[in-house]
């Protein structure tokens, strides 16, 4: 309620020079000098059944006192509400929220974000480079096409849809409008090394495609990764012509530090067929090479080594004279070297007549299942002569009247 000391003039419209104002809030009194009375807002104010407020007052005042009000004051003055009576008593301050209220509500919400997070985001809007997406941020975060995928994406609307939620890696700090960059490339990366690292640890046999072959191998792909397959360890007649075929394969290194994953095809056939095979087997190979020492032969894309004491029963001085390159033959498996991926073999245990392979190795060749089970039987009764002859050594002492010194030696 506003009440005027004296007017000038009888008529209502004459406040406008009134003295002095009483503001009257339940028992608080208020009083304004003439000289510091708002125009036309507060009048205004007073007409509609409200009163000006402080803010208000003190703007005319300070507008009247020192001319020129600062940027800030003018915004204050320009956008503040007034305060509206409620009976008796009224609220002092301004309508809704101020600076001090928004600052208040803002920090309640974390919405800080640091490079390499791991966050989750909703696809708002496709752009020509990329899409926006919220992340709850300031502004809405941008996905470059680049960062889509680890696999090249000419459309990004093939990998993404408006609405899809996902997870997304923050690659970059705000800039000067609060947005961030994302990428899904660097989640799928991380994860395909990781998954790499445990297979290697679980050294389990993988299935990759050759992507190209050139002078010292081949590149494969798993998880998304490009592997180097050594052309030591590539299959046999590796050409151009398998580019796209699925091969088996083991890890031989995986370093994520240097990007580095080096992968066998030998090794896994190697062991799968070592998985398959036993001592005293017969198998049926090639010889791809021949040394000093011995000749190696391809059993399946596997390396066999027939040593030059396990060729025949007759003396052998040249190894040459007996076997030639690429020619097949029939041997024993005796033993095998998991670790170098390689068999022991023997064509001497399968000889009918002791020097077979070198006067007539096409006899071995034909008669090697035949001797191989006649090579297990002699085995296995030399075993059993073995342990009859510990029994009965056994069964003759007279362990009763034998002293503990004498049982112990």
């Amino acid at each position: 309620m506003f009440l005027l000391d004296r007017t000038e003039r009888s008529s209502a419209s004459s406040s406008a020079v009134a003295l002095g104002v009483l503001a009257c809030a339940g028992a608080a009194h208020a009083f304004v000098a003439p000289g510091a009375l708002p125009s036309a807002p507060g009048l205004r104010a007073a007409a509609a059944g409200t009163r000006p407020s402080l803010s208000t007052l003190s703007m005319a005042a300070a507008t009247k006192g020192q001319g020129k009000l600062s940027k800030f004051e003018q915004m204050r003055q320009k956008y503040s509400a007034p305060t509206t009576m409620i009976g008796d008593s009224d609220v002092e301050g301004t309508a809704g929220f101020n600076y001090a209220d928004f600052e208040s509500a803002m920090s309640k919400f974390d919405t800080s974000f640091q490079l390499g997070d791991i966050v989750v985001g909703q696809v708002v809007q496709f752009e020509v480079k990329g899409a926006l997406v919220d992340v709850g941020g300031k502004a809405s975060a941008f996905l470059a096409n680049d960062e889509v995928s680890m696999q090249k994406v000419d459309d990004v609307e093939e990998i993404l849809s408006i609405g899809d939620n996902r997870e997304f890696q923050i690659t970059s700090n705000e800039d000067e409008n609060g947005s961030l960059q994302l990428s899904i490339r660097r989640i799928e990366f991380a994860r395909a090394w990781e998954r790499v690292r445990q297979v290697q640890a679980e050294d389990c046999t993988i299935t990759a495609e050759i992507l190209s072959i050139n002078r010292g191998g081949a590149l494969v792909a798993f998880e998304g990764l490009r592997g180097f397959l050594p052309g030591s360890h590539a299959p046999r007649g590796l050409t151009d012509e398998m580019v796209g075929n699925e091969i088996p394969l083991k890890f031989l290194e995986v370093d994520q530090a240097k990007n580095r994953l080096v992968v066998s095809n030998r090794r896994a056939v190697v062991e799968t067929q070592m998985r398959d095979l036993n001592p005293g087997e017969v198998v049926k190979g090639v010889v791809r090479g021949i040394k000093p020492y011995g000749a190696f032969v391809d059993i399946g894309g596997v390396s066999g080594l027939l040593h030059i004491s396990q060729i025949s029963h007759d003396h052998i001085a040249d190894i040459s004279s007996v076997l030639a390159i690429d020619s097949e033959i029939k041997a024993m498996v005796i033993s095998q070297d998991k670790d170098k991926g390689r068999f022991s073999l023997s064509t001497k245990s399968l000889e009918p007549e002791p020097g077979d392979m070198v006067r007539n190795p096409q006899v071995v060749f034909e008669q090697a299942e035949a001797m191989a089970a006649r090579y297990h039987e002699r085995l296995n009764a030399e075993q059993k002569a073995r342990e009859e002859a510990a029994t009965e050594l056994v069964a003759g002492l007279d362990l009763d009247n034998l002293s503990t010194e004498e049982l112990v030696a």
